[in-house]
């Protein structure tokens, strides 16, 4: 033992108590990361539970802009990630956004759709927006509406996602938004 801790005990001491510290640092950012990693797993687990036996057969976007400049568009693919490999599942094609004061109620996109069992996902459905040509900042409006088809009962669902505040410029013309399912409606 070295003469300080003889003659001063807690000297010893300081070094374990600043690894104590970055220990219970390093333990509560990952007890951080493994909460995110459950509210992930939950909804998850939420959305497999909701799209059981459900395959995907239609989508549609709806999309407006508070100040769209003339040249305003935006594309829009819905991507998922089944064992391991990243599927598009459906997209928009290009989409002139129109402001939510020219209509009342902006028009509906279709979506060409690639049918697959929604329940095979392993995490939600991710909703990439993608700006064209903007030139000033725009805040988009966004709902996109998934139907799916169970085959064995031919029963329907409706699942709806709905974002009111995405923005969007020409230094980050990119949204990555989780289909969070904020309503289901299903007919038999």
């Amino acid at each position: 033992m070295s003469q300080d801790h003889h003659n001063n005990p807690a000297a010893v001491d300081a070094p374990n108590t600043e690894q104590h510290h970055l220990t219970q640092d390093t333990t509560e950012r990952s007890g951080a990361a493994t909460a995110r990693h459950d509210l992930g797993y939950d909804r998850a687990h939420q959305w497999r539970h909701a799209t059981r036996e459900l395959v995907l057969t239609a989508a549609s976007a709806l999309a407006a802009a508070d100040e769209p400049q003339a040249q305003n568009s935006i594309s829009i693919t819905l991507t998922g990630n089944a064992l391991s490999n990243d599927l598009l599942l459906a997209e928009s094609g290009n989409i002139v956004l129109a402001s939510p004061r020219d209509h009342s109620h902006p028009p509906t996109h279709p979506m060409r759709v690639l049918p697959m069992r929604l329940d095979t996902l392993s995490e939600l459905p991710a909703i990439r927006v993608l700006g064209h040509d903007l030139t000033e900042p725009i805040r988009l409006r966004l709902v996109v509406e998934l139907t799916a088809r169970n085959p064995h009962t031919a029963a329907t669902a409706v699942m709806t996602c709905q974002y009111d505040s995405i923005p969007l410029d020409a230094q980050t013309p990119l949204a990555v938004l989780d289909f969070q399912l904020q309503h289901r409606e299903s007919h038999f």
